[in-house]
This record gives structure tokens, C-alpha cells and sequence, in this order.
């Protein structure tokens, strides 16, 4: 007599089966979601690339005091009046006309850019202390406060220069290291070593904790 086929049998394979759809889908899914956004990542150093070329080709050949970079840009030490937080009359101009209008209009463009602009001093101490912001244009008694002072400044010219933009102060951030980040460590009382960073970099965005 023939065995009658058991029903569970056939369901048990049907479920076995649907699993194995659901878990290729779910592979697909999870291999196009990296794909898509190592692709966001690229458009985003592509954009890097070229908001810096664009600045690049910005500046008059032969512009002194400002030297770009594959990250972004330097502001030499001349940059500065000497002693002081302030940005000389030339480089607020060259920071507020040239520079931050194409770094405002590629920012908008690609919304994982952010800007980190980073203060940087030689080893030697702050000689004459700072006790007039209006004069110096910051408070300071050491290279932390010099190079962060100089560094908000620069951030300052920039967004002054965008009306003030929320969404792009939000993304444009500033730090003092001091000494901690000589650019000649052979020398390190090497004006060199006296300088503002003004970094690009690709971050996705910090999520809102109401969220």
C-alpha cells in the first residue's frame, strides 16, 4: 500500500524556503544600503576635492599668507598681526570675499562636509598677555588661548561673510593645540609652526537627541 504523503513535510520545505527568500533579501538589501552609502561618502571627498580646487583657482597666483592644501587650507603665521588673535586687513578680506563663498555654496551642496579649523603655535610662550579683546581680538595668557582665539577668528571672518548662516555654523567647528601639533618638529620655534588649519572633512551629521 502507498505511504500518504505527510502535509507537514511539504510545509516544513515551503517555510525552509521562504526563509532562504527572506534571508537573500535581506543580504541584497544590506549589500546595496553599504554600496549607496560608500558612494555618498565618495561624492562627498569628491566634493572636498572640488570645493578646495575651486578655492584654488580662487586666489590670485602669488597670494602670500594662505597656502591650500589636499585637506583644505593654511593660514600662515603672517596671516595674523603680530602678537594678536586678529587676522591682518588682506586675509579677512581674502577669507570673507573669496574663500567662504565657495566654502558656503559647496557645504550646502554636500551635506556631510564638515570644517574644522584648528589653531596652531611654535613651543616659545605668550609674551605679552592679552587683556583687551577688542584690541586682540581675543583673551588670552598661553598658546592654547592665542591659537583658539585665532582660530575663532578665522571661523568668525568666514561666517560674517554668510550672513551668519545656522546650518553652516553648525558644521564649522574650532580648536586651539598649541605646540601639540608642530608642523617642524626639527624646529619647533619655526614660524612654520605658527599657522591656522582650515580642514574639510566628510562626517556624517550628529542625529538631534529629540529625535
Amino acid at each position: 500500500m502507498r505511504e500518504k504523503p505527510n502535509p507537514f513535510v511539504s510545509i516544513s520545505d515551503l517555510m525552509a524556503g521562504v526563509s532562504a527568500v527572506i534571508m537573500l533579501m535581506l543580504v541584497v538589501m544590506v549589500v546595496r544600503t553599504m554600496v549607496m552609502s560608500a558612494q555618498a561618502e565618495l561624492n562627498q571627498k569628491k566634493g572636498i576635492f572640488y570645493a578646495i580646487k575651486e578655492i584654488s583657482d580662487s586666489l590670485d597666483k602669488g597670494t602670500q599668507n594662505v597656502e591650500v592644501t589636499d585637506r583644505g587650507l593654511t593660514l600662515k603665521d603672517a596671516a595674523f598681526e603680530r602678537g594678536s588673535a586678529c587676522l591682518s586687513e588682506k586675509m579677512d578680506s581674502i577669507l570673507t570675499q573669496k574663500i567662504a563663498p565657495i566654502l558656503s555654496k559647496k557645504m550646502k551642496e554636500y551635506p556631510n562636509i564638515r570644517v574644522y579649523i584648528e589653531g596652531h603655535t611654535d613651543i616659545l610662550p605668550v609674551k605679552n598677555i592679552s587683556t583687551d579683546i577688542k584690541a586682540k581680538c581675543a583673551l588670552f595668557d598661553d598658546n592654547y588661548s592665542l591659537s583658539a582665539g585665532r582660530a575663532r577668528e578665522a571661523r568668525k571672518a568666514i561666517l560674517n561673510a554668510v550672513d551668519n548662516d545656522k546650518e553652516i555654523a553648525q558644521r564649522i567647528a574650532v580648536v586651539g593645540y598649541a605646540s601639540d601639533k608642530l608642523k617642524i618638529k626639527k624646529n619647533p620655534e619655526a614660524a612654520e609652526n605658527r599657522r591656522v588649519e582650515i580642514r574639510l572633512v566628510v562626517q556624517e551629521p550628529e542625529k538631534d537627541d529629540a529625535e
